[in-house]
Parts: C-alpha cells; sequence; structure tokens
C-alpha cells in the first residue's frame, strides 16, 4: 500500500523507523503491514530521519530512482537542456517589430514636425516679404524721388505721369 492513504507526522514517520531499525529483517515487512505502507516508504523514512539499518543482507544494495531527463544529463555531462524555439523566435521576432515600430514612429514624427515647422515658416516669410515689398512699391510709385542724380532722371507719382501722358498726347 501506498502512505498516500494514510498521513504519519514526522514523529511516527520516525517513530516507525526506528523500530524498524532496531529488528531483524522481517521487521520493516511487518511494519509495512501493521501500518499499511510499502516497505520502501519505511527505508525512506529511515534515510531521511537518519537510522540505519541494523541487518547486514542490505548494506550493498542502492536504489537509485532515474528519470529519463536525469539519464540524459548524466550522458551529457551537465544539466541537459533543449531549447524552446518556438519561444526564442516568436521574443525574436516580436521585440524586432517593436523596435521597428518605435524606430519608423518617431521618424516618422520628426518628419512631420519638421515639415509643419518649416510651412509655417514659409507662409510667415513669404507674407512678410509680400507685405513688404508691397508697401515698398506702393511708396515708389506714388512718392517723388530721384532715380539718377547725374543723368538727371527723377520719379513722380504714377497718378501724376499718366496724367502727363495724356495731356502731351492731346
Amino acid at each position: 500500500m501506498s502512505n498516500s492513504s494514510k498521513k504519519f507526522t514526522e514523529e511516527e514517520k520516525a517513530a516507525i523507523a526506528l523500530k524498524a531499525a532496531s529488528g531483524e529483517a522481517g521487521k520493516i515487512q511487518e511494519l509495512a503491514q501493521e501500518h499499511g505502507v510499502s516497505e520502501e516508504d519505511i527505508r525512506n523514512w529511515m534515510r531521511e530521519t537518519g537510522v540505519t539499518d541494523v541487518s547486514d543482507d542490505d548494506e550493498d544494495s542502492v536504489i537509485i530512482d532515474v528519470t529519463e531527463e536525469y539519464g540524459r544529463s548524466v550522458e551529457f555531462g551537465a544539466s541537459y537542456d533543449l531549447p524552446n524555439y518556438r519561444r526564442i523566435v516568436f521574443w525574436s521576432a516580436f521585440g524586432t517589430g517593436l523596435v521597428l515600430l518605435i524606430v519608423l514612429s518617431v521618424f516618422y514624427v520628426h518628419s512631420y514636425t519638421t515639415t509643419v515647422v518649416a510651412d509655417q515658416s514659409a507662409q510667415q516669410s513669404e507674407f512678410y516679404d509680400i507685405q513688404q515689398i508691397q508697401q515698398r512699391d506702393a511708396e515708389i510709385l506714388n512718392n517723388y524721388g530721384v532715380v539718377d542724380p547725374e543723368e538727371g532722371i527723377y520719379r513722380i507719382p504714377i497718378d501724376q505721369a499718366i496724367s502727363e501722358i495724356i495731356n502731351e498726347n492731346n
């Protein structure tokens, strides 16, 4: 029977292990039947509590439970581990995609910002230039001024120039 059907405290296990160690070889079997556990469970309790068996028939036998993974690790010489390639590929692709998305986002935000600022700057400077040019041209067209004093070329307002041209032709 297994010890899963009945739970024992550490003190009970130690007492059973001590009884088993103090008796002859048949004592372990007798205690196993009495308490409803296997002989292997009692031997495990004896190892856990540090109680040694006084019978000499078990002296050279050692039982090692070996799993397949443990066996491969012993053959390999270290803990044998197979990498999870699907997980590695997924996280590599995910990380690469995330970094690429961030870089592209920064690039597009920078491009958009510089374009908007350049457009605003161009609009403001063109408006200022046009306004300034119109003001300067209106001042030239509506005022008297000297163009070339050595040649004797002078400027008169456009309205007066038109009137004089009309009067000369009549």
